[in-house]
């Protein structure tokens, strides 16, 4: 597949912008997705707003790949890993080549490996079955919240472009936790609670006779929200994993 339009809609965009983006932001303006995050930067003015809105989250997600492994986007550490285009991009833009995806380029699935996915299904099956959802449903659903995790999108900002409610995506946190699957959430942790705050949590739970929800809100309860304190539980779950 040619990829070399999309990739160049992708740094007129990132130029229009003319700030560093995260990931989701950038995936939700190319599609024309009014976002939280993209209301209050009052994007929704720009010519390129929507650009991208004929394809869809895992074809932009892949572009913003390829265009990262070409050398054309760069991630700003001190921005959280936001994304803005580098000298070898805006070059790109204005003068582009052909940029060509494989034939069999898996869009958006990709990130997982195949034995992966038949791990997580066959924990599912063994499991449980979740209220609501089938076991190739809830699968499927750890899937693109692992690949999320994995290209660091905020937990939020994911629960928002699936539909979903934070405490839908905490539940199928704590059920990876429960299947021992350990997972690097602090990225979005760090951002929402602070590493010192964090740490606080840590301590408790390290120090607690058990990491019962309604002990740690009772004791922090009127410090901290309970999604705050369901996520240092399942950060200290997953760090107890070997």
């Amino acid at each position: 597949m040619e990829a070399k339009e999309p990739i160049v809609k992708l740094i007129k965009a990132l130029l229009e912008i003319d700030m560093p983006v995260q990931r989701q932001m950038l995936v939700d303006f190319m599609l024309g997705r009014r976002s939280r995050q993209i209301e209050e930067y009052g994007l929704t003015d720009k010519d390129t707003f929507g650009i991208g809105e004929t394809y869809d989250d895992d074809f932009w997600s892949t572009i913003i790949d390829t265009a990262y492994e070409n050398g054309f986007l760069k991630q700003m550490v001190t921005k959280k890993n936001a994304l803005i285009p580098t000298a070898a991009g805006k070059k790109f833009a204005k003068k582009p080549k052909s940029v060509t995806l494989p034939d069999d380029e898996s869009l958006g699935e990709n990130d997982t490996d195949v034995s992966e996915i038949d791990s997580l299904l066959e924990q599912a099956q063994r499991d449980r079955q979740v209220a609501g959802h089938s076991v190739s449903e809830l699968a499927k659903q750890q899937i693109k919240l692992i690949t999320a995790i994995d290209r660091h999108i905020a937990l939020d900002a994911f629960a928002e472009s699936e539909a979903l409610g934070l405490d839908e995506v905490l539940e199928d946190l704590e059920l990876l936790a429960e299947q021992k699957r350990r997972l690097d959430i602090t990225y979005f942790t760090d951002e929402v609670l602070g590493e010192d705050c964090m740490n606080e949590l840590l301590d408790y739970f390290e120090n607690a006779k058990s990491d019962d929800l309604e002990k740690a809100i009772e004791e922090y309860g009127d410090i901290y929200k309970e999604e705050e304190l369901r996520l240092a539980r399942i950060v200290y779950r997953m760090n107890q994993i070997k």
